[in-house]
This record gives structure tokens, sequence and C-alpha cells, in this order.
């Protein structure tokens, strides 16, 4: 289902579209039931923030209409840890058919609502409060008015923060280039006792990353593409040297004394053999990769540490 299909669904169980959150909500009452689509997974959920009377006389009632539809209900629980009904609705191959599936399972929750066996709730605080809707970074949240007042404070002061911190370049690429370079000492090393396949090749990137961050004092996109370029290069230079040095012990172990230059000839020629050249190609992909996935999350959890923006009330 794509994003014009998922908005027209909306339309004929009255629901509200959201372009921020990509989401939909419908309010009644102080209750807010949001639907919320994921295309890769080809199915819909449908959540409520509320407190029954009874938990038990609730969920019992969850449970049977989820018996009752088995054939395009997922799942349908309550749970008590963050005061949440969530209703997951599978996809079929005939768009009439899950049209009929929305309406119905939207229809057993706005019934919830009027059962008046529950209770609306902030979701930050869990309390029975008014609330409005909010997109809290890319979430459509119902939080009242004393929640969505502190975080208000707590995303200025955190944005204040972040902006203070302002981006030098240059100062960060030197960070970058001296964190490689200890990693790729590091590697160097460790490969003459663990040659594992170019896994320690890992060590170069956050150390990488580190350096940019605590001389350049904050990461963007960017500077995470020149990370990882520059752990990629210092790398490939690893794996010379580290070459270099275990034929080097070599040689010197065969009474040939400490001989770089016969190291490093000794070095090319066995590159020009097939096998010997694979496996070094091998570990240069294990380690680029390990490299590559490490960050990756390490940017992510920098973006993670970025306040989130909130909306105006979307009701």
């Amino acid at each position: 289902m794509t994003e014009s299909e998922f908005q027209e669904f909306l339309i004929t169980v009255g629901y509200r579209y959201n372009k921020k959150s990509k989401s939909a909500f419908n309010s009644y009452e102080g209750f807010h039931t949001i639907i919320e689509f994921n295309d890769i997974e080809g199915k819909y959920s449908l959540s409520l923030d509320a407190q029954p009377v009874s938990i038990d006389a609730l969920s019992e009632k969850i449970k049977s209409f989820a018996a009752e539809n088995k054939d395009y209900i997922a799942k349908a629980f309550y749970s008590s840890k963050y005061k949440q009904i969530r209703l997951t609705v599978k996809m079929t191959v005939d768009s009439e058919i899950d049209r009929e599936h929305l309406k119905t399972t939207a229809k057993f929750v706005m019934d919830l609502c009027k059962s008046d066996t529950m209770t609306p709730l902030c979701r930050v605080c869990s309390r029975n409060r008014k609330t409005g809707l909010y997109v809290i970074g890319t979430a459509l949240t119902p939080v009242c008015d004393n929640c969505i007042v502190r975080k208000r404070r707590q995303y200025e002061k955190r944005r204040d923060m972040f902006e203070k911190k302002k981006q030098n370049m240059t100062a960060g690429l030197f960070g970058a280039v001296f964190g490689a370079a200890l990693g790729s000492s590091i590697y160097i090393l460790i490969y003459q006792f663990l040659p594992l396949y170019g896994i320690w090749g890992g060590i170069i990137a956050p150390l990488s990353f580190g350096g940019f961050v605590l001389t350049g004092k904050r990461a963007t996109k960017l500077s995470a593409v020149f990370c990882e370029i520059i752990s990629v290069f210092a790398f490939v230079a690893a794996e010379y040297m580290a070459l270099i040095a275990s034929n080097s012990i070599m040689i010197e172990k065969d009474g040939g004394g400490i001989a770089v230059s016969e190291a490093i000839e000794l070095t090319n020629m066995t590159l020009t053999e097939s096998s010997y050249l694979n496996s070094v190609i091998v570990e240069l992909i294990v380690g680029t990769v390990i490299m590559l996935v490490i960050g990756a999350a390490y940017f992510l959890k920098r973006s993670l540490t970025r306040p989130l923006k909130i909306s105006k009330n979307v009701l």
C-alpha cells in the first residue's frame, strides 16, 4: 500500500492524516486513536493511550475481538506497562477487503472509547489529563499541557547546547587523521598475534570518529563521510604495513636480521600470487564493511542525541 492509498483508506473511516508523522488520528472526548502504516511489513496498527477500569475485562474484549477476526488481526493487546492498546492489522491483496478490515478495527477501538470503561491518558506522564496531539520527532504523540511545556523547555535547552557547538572542520579532520593513525598502529600490532581476517580494522573507525569530535566539536553527515574515507585509506595502509611487519619478523627469525627493504620486497612479491592476494582482499573487504557499520552506528547515535522537534498541537 502506497502513502496515497493509505490516505484514501483514512477518508473511509473519518481519520485525519498528518504528513509530518506519516500517520493518522481520530479524537473522541479526549481519546486519540492513532493509525500508522508500515510499508515494509505490509501492516497498519491502531494505538490508543488509555487506562481501563478493569484490565482483565479490557484484555478479554481485545482477545475476543482478535479471535473473531484472526484472519486479519496480527496482534491485539493491552500493555499495562505503557498503558496502551495496540491492534495490528494484516494486509491482503484486495484493497476493498483491507478497507473493510480497517473500518471494523477502527469501529472496535471507537466503541471502546465510548464504553465508559476507560479514561484517556497522557503518553508521557500516564495521567488522566486533557491532552493534545503533537509530532515529537516523527511520532504523533498525545501529551498533556504540563508535559508539553516541560518537553519544550528541554528541547530549547538541548537545542541551545547543540547549536553552541560550532564545528571546526579543519581541526576535526586533523583529529580524524590522528585517530585513524593511532587505530592503524594498534591494528598493525594486533595483526602480528591475531590476524583474524581484517575484523580488527573496526578499531580504526571509532578512533577516527572520536578524534574528529574531540577536535572538531560537532559531527555532521559530511564529517561522517570524511571520517569513513580516512578510516578506509588508513586501514588499507595498515594492512600493507602489517604484512611488511609480519614478513620482517619472519626474516629476522630465519637469521636474516632486521631488513625492512627485504620485507617490502617479499610482501610485494607474495601479493602477486593470486591465493595470497585474494586472502588480503577478503581481509580488506571484511574490515571495510565493519568500519562502515561502526561509522553508521556511531553517526546514528550522534543523531539520536539531537533534540527532537516538537510541532504545534495538530488538533
